[in-house]
């Protein structure tokens, strides 16, 4: 009976390890986005396979762009959103189903953004597909977006970096940032 209980302790703690782990953004998604220039961040998810966004991440949605406007006015809007898989390492392509899906991710974003929150300036950013080398000579904000959130860890490549129960992963993910005037 005592280990049953032991068991039961030890799930129950794991769960709420890895509910806090979905609400928080980690040191460097927090990183990078302040070195982007934001004043806010937050991270959402979605269902696998699925760009529609849940009833959990309207409200996280909702809350970022409340605390926002409650400091002053927004700039912009920047949205990182992802597949269901990691960022791709270099000289690898993702599926086009992998692109749609990050595309629609963050067009649904978008519109909720616009539509419900009145916030008019958003910027997608597809993180199934690296820069490409127009946007690195030019060093447009796509590449800048990309590379800082790729360098500072919060855009992992592999398994490996995701880190310890995968609280660093981004695949069925987005990152939405915001900059304030």
């Amino acid at each position: 009976m005592r280990t049953i209980n032991k068991v039961a302790v030890g799930l129950a703690f794991l769960s709420l390890v890895s509910m806090k782990a979905v609400a928080a953004v980690d040191s460097e998604t927090e990183t990078a986005s302040k070195n982007l220039g934001a004043s806010m961040v937050t991270e959402i998810s979605f269902d696998e396979g699925q760009s529609a966004l849940n009833d959990s991440a309207k409200e996280e949605i909702r809350g970022l762009i409340k605390s926002a406007k409650e400091s002053g006015k927004i700039d912009e809007l920047k949205v990182a959103a992802w597949a269901d898989r990691e960022y791709p390492a270099k000289d690898t392509k993702a599926s086009k189903s992998d692109i749609d899906l990050a595309k629609k991710r963050g067009e649904n974003i978008k519109s909720f953004v616009k539509k419900e929150l009145s916030v008019n300036d958003v910027n997608t950013y597809n993180m199934t597909e690296r820069p490409n080398a127009l946007q690195k000579f030019f060093k447009t904000p796509t590449e800048k977006t990309k590379t800082a959130l790729e360098q500072s860890g919060s855009a992992p490549k592999t398994q490996d970096e995701t880190g310890f129960f995968g609280q660093k992963a981004k695949a069925s993910k987005a990152v939405i940032m915001v900059y304030m005037e």
